[in-house]
Formats: structure tokens, C-alpha cells, sequence
């Protein structure tokens, strides 16, 4: 399989564009990182020759997410310390109350997703509705306090600080949406198979993307582990859903193959119920591109499926590119694609790929990396798929054979509470991460991996200058550091 991407350096162009008209980068550092591509694809060629009228195409895709940018500031106003009414859609239950103020983030029909500092005698929503209050920035960083609000509620997409001083008495009376209903429909099957918890949680999150109901040490328990990802939505979850329906686009009769897109329809009901978040909407995005390819016979590069999903990811939200759950899955699949060219051994190797690929935020973002992360999740895949199955068979059930459904979904209940049994066993016995005091070097050797990963993608002679530069710095380091013991 071929694995380079000319559609890559323009995508990268679009998103440093996008990102410095939003302030997500200086102009000074804008200058640089396209000169440094520039200057790549220069000196070693990006598989196909270096041309004016290619620089002046990546120039103008730069523009584009420049303009994009704009126009998304121009249309959603930045936060300004003023009053404005917000009309509130959707809201995290899961507050935390601190103080006089209660800490969430939902999503608004003006401004998209905000952070909310909601006073404590102003009932925090359950449901929709109208709010007037303060629209502001961030709070800047303090010494004197440990957790940077503003580092994570940008990484979960929020734009602003929401303060409310008067709430509307009455609630929205607007329909209930697709995912709402969806998340409705998923709790009852779940509440009525008597499932037990923390297993309740992790199926709800499965299955919708809501994460609600499972704890903080629940969530730190599968971070520490390298498995993160199985709480949230993701391409895992997509190609679950579509799987058995996109094997039939393997068929060469006509007919079997329109019935497989049925599966395609499935798999996007499933990303819109579980509220489409960027990972889902990419595994969406890639996963479209390569059935209809297939569908008409042409060949489509996953790398150049994995670029148009990119493209069409900052045109819808700009502010994608700045979110940590964002960069976490174009980095995994980027992974992921500089090594299924080979199908021996994708079991070990995804993993490894996925989690080398992630290693720079699991180093800057979280201060630790998973030790046990590859036989965890070697074993989870095969558990997740037994539970998925399960779960999938309860829930198309419930209408007809409600007594069924219920030991279906108990049975796979069972399974996962078991599973966390026995995960919280090897956590106390032994640490399943290590803790991160400097990060510095760890994001340097994320580089060298990526060198090493990229070696099919971009100029060979490339990756092993990166590679080496990267190794040569942490070998360094580590002498530096042997000395001054």
C-alpha cells in the first residue's frame, strides 16, 4: 500500500493558518513553521517535485484557514467582559462545586461550547435555557493555584468564561434532540438489565459518548492504564458499529454492496447520537471516503482520506485544531496509518503506533505515560468487541424480546465489571504509569518516533534527519545527567 500524502503539507497549511488567526500561534512562530515546511519540501521533495506553483497553492491554503478564522470571529464574538444572553443547550451534570461557584461547560446556540463559573444561588441547568449574564476571557494562570482553567477548558473546545446573573424562571420548551434521545433510550436499556455500577457508566460511554456517570477514579484509572481512549468515541467505536455491514463491500455483486450502505448510514446515525465529536466525525469522514472509492472503483490513499477529514474538520469548527481530544486522534491515526502498509502483527503494532504517536501530550498534557499499555489494550480490544456485541444485540432487541435484551446487556455488564476488578488489582500491586517530572524529553523522543513513523510518508532522508536530531538530543541529556550524579 502507498503511503505518502500530497494532500499533507497543504492541510498542514490550513491548519497553522486557522490556528494563528485565532491566536493559537504568534505570527513570529507562524513565520517559522512554514518556512520549515517550505524548506522540507525543498531540500528533499515530498514524493512528488517542488514547484512555484505548489508553494504558491500551499501559500493560499495558509489564507484560507486565515480567513476561515476570521470569518468565525467576525460571526461568534470573542469574549468582551460584557453582558449577552446565552441561550444554553446543553450542560455537563457533573459540575463541580468549589466556593461560592459551581465549574461546568455546555454548549450555547451564540458562542458554541463555554466554560461556566455558575453562582451557587443560581440553580445550575438541567435542562435548556436562556441566560444573561458575563462573557469573558480566561482567567490567567496563578501561581498560587495548581489547575490551569484555562489549559482545560480550551482543550475541551470552550471559547470563554459564561458567569450567569439572571436566568429566564422557565426552562426552553425546545424538542428534545437526536443525541438526547438516543442517550435516553441507551440509559433505560442499561437501568433496566439492573446493570451495577461502575459497569453502567463505562456502557453508557460506549454507546454514547456520555461520560456523566463514571467517576474520577474510574477515568484515572483507565488513563493511568493506556485506555483512555475506550471512554471516549473514537474510530474504535465507529468501525465496531459498521463492521459486519462494510464486509460486504468486499462482495463483487452490485446488490450486496448497496446493502453495505446501509452500514455507512448506520455508522453516521451512530457519530450524530453520540453528539459528534471531532474523533467520531473523522473515523466517519475516512471511513466514507474509503467506501465510496471502493464503491466506484478508484483508489483513495488513506493518508489523502485522513487530509480531507483534516479539511473538513477546521472548516466546520475552527477551534478543532486548539483541542487536546482533537490533536489526540489525528496524532493516534497518523500513527496508526504509518503502519498497517503490513498486515503482520496489527494487533501489537497498532497500539504501539498509537500510543508513540500520543507520547509528546501524554508527556506535556497529563505527566505520565502508561507502562502497561500494550497487552491492556491488546486484551481490552478483544473485551470492548465481546461488550460492544453484547450491547449492540440488547439495545436492537429491547423492542422485541425485552427479557433477552436484559441478559444480553447484564451479561456484558458483568463482563466489564469483572475486567475492572481485576484492572484495579494489577493497580494496586503494581503502577500502571509512570509519572512525568520533566517533560522535555520525552517530547523530544515523540519527535524521534515520529521520524520513524513517518519514514513512508515523507522524504526518508527527512525522517532520518529528524530521528537522529531527536536521539542525539536525549543522548545528550542523559550524559548530562549521569555526569552531575
Amino acid at each position: 500500500m502507498r503511503t505518502h500524502a500530497p494532500l499533507l503539507p497543504y492541510t498542514i497549511a490550513l491548519w497553522l493558518g486557522c490556528t494563528f488567526g485565532l491566536n493559537g500561534v504568534t505570527a513570529l512562530s507562524y513565520v517559522f513553521y512554514t518556512w520549515l515546511i517550505l524548506g522540507c519540501w525543498i531540500a528533499f521533495g515530498w514524493k512528488y517535485s517542488f514547484t512555484s506553483l505548489r508553494m504558491l497553492l500551499f501559500l493560499v491554503c495558509g489564507f484560507i484557514g486565515f480567513g476561515r478564522s476570521c470569518l468565525e470571529i467576525h460571526n461568534r464574538p470573542y469574549p468582551d467582559g460584557g453582558f449577552h444572553l446565552m441561550t444554553i443547550t446543553s450542560c455537563k451534570p457533573l459540575a463541580v462545586s468549589h466556593g461560592e461557584n459551581i465549574y461546568g461547560y455546555g454548549r450555547t446556540e451564540e458562542v458554541g461550547k463555554v466554560a461556566f463559573i455558575w453562582p451557587k444561588q443560581i440553580k445550575f441547568p438541567s435542562s435548556k435555557l436562556r441566560a444573561l449574564g458575563k462573557w469573558e476571557e480566561f482567567p490567567p494562570p496563578s501561581k498560587y493555584r495548581s489547575f490551569d482553567f484555562r489549559k482545560y477548558y480550551e482543550s475541551l473546545g470552550c471559547r470563554g468564561v459564561f458567569k450567569p446573573a439572571y436566568t429566564s424562571e422557565k426552562a426552553l420548551q425546545l424538542p428534545k434532540t437526536f443525541p438526547e434521545l438516543f442517550r435516553s433510550k441507551m440509559a433505560s436499556i442499561i437501568e433496566r438489565a439492573e446493570v451495577e455500577t461502575p459497569a453502567d457508566g463505562f456502557l453508557m460511554g460506549l454507546s454514547t459518548g456520555d461520560k456523566s456517570m463514571i467517576n474520577r477514579e474510574m477515568k484515572d484509572l483507565f488513563a493511568n492504564a493506556g485506555l483512555a481512549h475506550l471512554l471516549a468515541v473514537s474510530g474504535y467505536h465507529v468501525g465496531l458499529v459498521g463492521f459486519i455491514p462494510l464486509l460486504l463491500l468486499r462482495s463483487r455483486r452490485r446488490e450486496i454492496r448497496w446493502i453495505a450502505m446501509i452500514g455507512l448510514m448506520l455508522i453516521w446515525a451512530f457519530i450524530i447520537a453520540c453528539g459528534s465529536p471531532w474523533s467520531a466525525v473523522r473515523a466517519g469522514i475516512m471511513i466514507s471516503v474509503g467506501c465510496l472509492s471502493r464503491w466506484f472503483g478508484r483508489s483513495i490513499l488513506p493518508w489523502q482520506s485522513l487530509a480531507l477529514a483534516a479539511w473538513v474538520v477546521v472548516w466546520i469548527d475552527p477551534w478543532a485544531p486548539q483541542q487536546l481530544g482533537t490533536q489526540l486522534s489525528f496524532a493516534a491515526t497518523a500513527g496508526i496509518l504509518a503502519v498497517v502498509s503490513s498486515p503482520k502483527w496489527l494487533i501489537l503494532r497498532i497500539p504501539i503506533a498509537a500510543q508513540s504517536a500520543t507520547m509528546a501530550w501524554a508527556a506535556s498534557a497529563f505527566n505520565q505515560l502508561p507502562i502497561l499499555f500494550l497487552p491492556l489494550n491488546v486484551l481490552a480490544s478483544l473485551v470492548v468487541t465481546l461488550v460492544g456485541v453484547l450491547l449492540g444485540l440488547g439495545a436492537g432487541l429491547s423492542g422485541v424480546y425485552p427479557s433477552l435484551s436484559n441478559e444480553l446487556v447484564m451479561i456484558g455488564g458483568n463482563v466489564v465489571n469483572q475486567c475492572l476488578v481485576y484492572l484495579q488489582r494489577i493497580n494496586d500491586v503494581i503502577p500502571l504509569a509512570y509519572e512525568i517530572k520533566s517533560s522535555q524529553m520525552y517530547i523530544v523522543a515523540s519527535v524521534a518516533v515520529w521520524g520513524w513513523l513517518l519514514s513512508s510518508t515523507i522524504p526518508q532522508m527527512l525522517a532520518r534527519i529528524i530521528s537522529a536530531t531527536a536521539v542525539a538530543f536525549v543522548t545528550l541529556n542523559l550524559l548530562d545527567l549521569l555526569v552531575n550524579l
